[in-house]
């Protein structure tokens, strides 16, 4: 073989030589691209995976709590029925029964759109009437809002329990579960569903904290209860003209009240839990809250029946633990338990010294629905700014500046609900009694409203 052919093969022998390291580099580069972006994709497929079961598992908590706040309409009718006397026990059952019907519907209407619309200038909501989606988040929301309304109004039921017409509180409860509720609910909690954290309402952007509702459910249905009260006056025969003396009405089955405390208890773990809207590591925080302030308030409350009664009375010691529960509703998400415990036992003192206040101030509240919902729902909307930790709160400024803040949203609140009711339903009874008659008081209002007897 001649030396230039062996040379030639020789570079050929190079040259192919150099094509195989390039091709095999080319190729190791590909594989390792290859695994990168399968890895990438497994890396994306997860983390998708992950969102949608957290997800699920959001809405399906919403659920259950929605469920459990349902259940509080048990708890209520319950509590009423057995704090009224028998002979008007049937008809607080039924309103309690019809109060949520109408409530739904109406909230479904037009409040859920009044509450969560577009807000105009953060004072009320302009679409999603006649409210209809077919995404599961957003029922599940709609869901658990509607159960909401539904417990603001019942809460009017029992305080004027037994001298009030039927069809005066469908009234009562169409325009607070379709005006009332839905504007105070707009002014704190609407947000942009695109972006939770873009709040629409005044008092929302103002930096208003109400986590669960104890001013946007309990102290609106307080506030409404205390105007239509003014408006029909006491039971006949609970106060003496003339005299500092009351006369007591026995309720018709304490056992039962006390069993609807106890299922209020147990349903508002749904209630502070729901107002999460998510399945996430501060649940058991809120829920261990829940029962703590609970059970501060039926201490010191009861011991305040002891001192005031001289022994264990029953009406302290059931509406205590529910003052508890309604006290620790605005800050359950951002306090300690200890500082809990303390919410609560201050609520329990605040509940039963009103109770006394109010017999003093001869407003005839059957269940104590002012002095739980209404003064125990202010205290707990200050409590968050007095014993809230502001880290988790989210919020830059000092404590007395949120005090502030709150203490706006408290007057603007009570102010607007008070009014508005008070004036509404003032027009309504000059034209459509609102107020039984005196003889069909006297005879029941289960006979005399329904033709039932127990």
């Amino acid at each position: 073989m001649s030396e230039a052919r062996i040379e030639r093969l020789l570079s050929d022998l190079s040259e192919l030589r150099s094509y195989i390291f390039i091709n095999v580099d080319k190729l190791q580069s590909a594989v390792q691209q290859s695994e990168l972006s399968t890895k990438g994709a497994l890396n994306s497929l997860e983390f998708r995976l992950e969102a949608i079961l957290q997800a699920n598992l959001d809405t399906f908590w919403l659920l259950m709590c929605s469920i459990l706040v349902f259940l509080m309409q048990a708890g209520f009718m319950c509590l009423e029925s057995g704090l009224t006397r028998r002979k008007s026990s049937i008809n607080v059952a039924l309103k309690n029964l019809a109060d949520f019907g109408i409530a739904v519907v109406t909230f479904w209407a037009f409040g859920f759109g009044l509450m969560y619309g577009a807000s105009y200038s953060g004072l009320v909501g302009t679409k999603y009437f006649l409210f209809f989606t077919n995404v599961a988040g957003y029922q599940t929301y709609f869901v658990f809002q509607a159960m909401f309304v539904a417990t603001a109004a019942t809460i009017i039921s029992g305080a004027v329990a037994e001298r009030l017409k039927f069809f005066s509180y469908v009234i009562i409860t169409f325009f607070t579960s379709g005006i009332i509720y839905p504007l105070v609910g707009h002014w704190i909690w609407a947000f942009d569903f695109s972006n939770p954290a873009k709040k629409f309402g005044w008092l929302g952007k103002l930096g208003f904290i109400d986590f669960a509702g104890a001013s946007v459910v309990h102290s609106v249905g307080g506030w409404v209860a205390l105007s239509v009260l003014l408006i029909v006056g006491p039971r006949t025969g609970r106060f003496r003209k003339g005299e500092e003396g009351k006369k007591t009405f026995q309720g018709s089955n304490t056992p039962m009240a006390a069993l609807g405390a106890l299922i209020l208890w147990f349903g508002w773990f749904g209630f502070n839990g729901g107002a999460n809207l998510a399945m996430d590591l501060r649940i058991p925080l809120i829920l261990i809250n829940t029962f703590m302030a609970a059970s501060a308030g039926l201490i010191s409350s009861s011991i305040m029946g002891i001192i005031v009664m001289k022994k264990p009375e029953p009406m302290f010691m059931i509406t205590g633990p529910i003052a508890g529960l309604v006290s620790i509703t605005a800050s359950c998400a951002f306090v300690s338990p200890a500082n809990a415990i303390i919410i609560g036992a201050i609520a329990g003192i605040l509940s039963g010294s009103f109770l006394v206040i109010l017999e003093k101030l001869k407003i005839d509240d059957v269940v104590n629905a002012i002095p739980v919902h209404l003064i125990c729902g202010i205290w707990g909307t200050l409590a968050i700014a007095i014993f809230g930790d502001m880290e988790k709160m989210g919020i830059e400024i000092s404590r007395s500046q949120q005090l502030y803040v709150q203490l706006i949203g408290i007057v603007s609140i009570g102010a607007f609900c008070f009014i508005s009711s008070y004036i509404i339903f003032y027009i309504v009874n000059y034209f459509y009694p609102l107020r039984v008659s005196k003889i069909n008081e006297e005879l029941g209002l289960n006979i005399a409203e329904h033709n039932a007897s127990t």
